[in-house]
């Protein structure tokens, strides 16, 4: 079984670049030292990066897939190996004329309470998604949003694969997917379309979740409400360990 994981951004995301400090060639060096055998780099509106990447992460005996993280309405969306991407913010309408064969669209972080969190988008356009990502930013006290990712998941009939979003190199490791396929492209991407993946996953710790949040250099707007979220987590927790012993 292969090792994936499909949604990593670089320095050179025109987006997040400016709080990611590892390049390209870190990112594959790092998830090789990982046991990583499939990458995707999927950074915002771009493809920025180029074949030298491809071939030296086949140097280190990764697959590397490529990809861009879409903005539709506001909203992001998943594309891999598009032979022609469209353009960084689009439509449904471009990424349906791109789309071939060979791609695969996957919606990320689809139900989070964010704006850009896709679940409008997935529900909307059902018939354009190939997978749904479980997503590594989640601790065991805020798994909800991606349970609701996987009921929702089940219900449409679309696979789930985990990926890590990563943004910070400590981030590898913690939510992939099992892939029954040789390390072969069209193998694997096929793999993922007919559900033949497995989910890897374990929490963050609420210090890596503020870490991520700090570190990314998030708005006070972002702090504030996750800060929020995080009290009311802890309450309704209380609650039902009260109610549990009562």
């Amino acid at each position: 079984m292969l090792r994936g994981d499909f949604h990593h951004h670089i320095d050179s995301d025109p987006t997040d670049g400016h709080f990611v400090n590892y390049s390209a060639g870190n990112l594959i060096d790092h998830a090789a030292a990982m046991g990583i055998h499939v990458l995707a780099i999927t950074c915002h509106e771009s493809v920025p990066y180029d074949g030298d990447a491809t071939r030296y992460a086949a140097e280190r005996g990764i697959v590397l897939l490529r990809g861009m993280e879409a903005t539709v309405k506001g909203q992001h969306v998943l594309l891999l190996n598009f032979r022609e991407f469209p353009p960084g913010v689009c439509t449904m309408a471009d990424i349906a004329a791109a789309k071939t064969a060979d791609a695969l669209v996957i919606a990320p972080h689809p139900f989070y309470p964010t704006g850009i969190a896709g679940g409008a988008t997935l529900t909307a356009h059902r018939e354009l998604f190939d997978a749904v990502e479980f997503s590594g930013l989640y601790t065991a006290l805020s798994a909800r949003f991606n349970r609701h990712a996987m009921a929702h998941a089940r219900t449409v009939g679309l696979p789930v694969v985990g990926n890590s979003d990563t943004h910070f190199l400590w981030q590898m490791g913690y939510t992939y997917t099992l892939i029954d396929a040789p390390a072969e492209p069209a193998a694997i991407l096929e793999a993922i379309r007919h559900g033949r993946t497995q989910l890897v996953t374990r929490p963050l710790s609420w210090m890596q979740l503020m870490r991520f949040i700090v570190d990314s250099r998030s708005t006070m707007m972002t702090l504030r409400d996750g800060l929020t979220y995080m009290r009311q987590i802890v309450r309704r927790t209380r609650r039902s360990r009260r109610m549990a012993y009562s």
